[in-house]
């Protein structure tokens, strides 16, 4: 199942979760592997506090990504005191003085842990851009664009 940017979505059957065109953007992917349950989100900033879109469109901000991705994946069957995280992408593509990729990265390893939910694998920075694929298995498999492949 694809993954647009500022979506998330879950998956409780064998079917793999994508995204690409990480930049700046970031992927967080959550697996509960004793309920067999995973899910991912491509959030392209990192907060959503003062946008009247981060009802409407939770995937598109870390901060409400995050907490829409573990109420999904509760209702599937999830528990949330069993979820792991693996985080990839916010990388600096461009030289800004605030750029939207570590803010992302930082964002997210903030809001996942005051969930309690543990980062299990990253792979974020640097000035590349990822496509992600989440499997049954709950491996999280991060190709970047120069073509270096990682297993999270």
């Amino acid at each position: 199942m694809r993954v647009g940017v500022g979506e998330l979505a879950v998956a409780a059957d064998g079917e793999t979760l994508t995204t690409s065109g990480l930049g700046s953007c970031v992927a967080v992917a959550l697996v509960d592997e004793r309920a067999e349950v995973r899910g991912l989100l491509h959030a392209m900033l990192p907060t959503g506090d003062e946008a009247r879109t981060a009802a409407a469109r939770p995937g598109k901000y870390v901060d409400a990504g995050i907490d829409a991705l573990v109420a999904e994946l509760a209702e599937a069957g999830a528990s949330p005191e069993r979820l792991e995280a693996r985080v990839a992408g916010g990388a600096e593509m461009l030289d800004l003085t605030d750029a939207v990729g570590p803010r992302n990265v930082e964002r997210a390893q903030r809001w996942l842990a005051a969930a309690g939910v543990p980062i299990v694998g990253s792979d974020v920075g640097d000035g590349v851009g990822r496509t992600v694929s989440f499997g049954p298995d709950g491996t999280l498999v991060v190709r970047a664009a120069d073509g270096f492949e990682r297993r999270l």
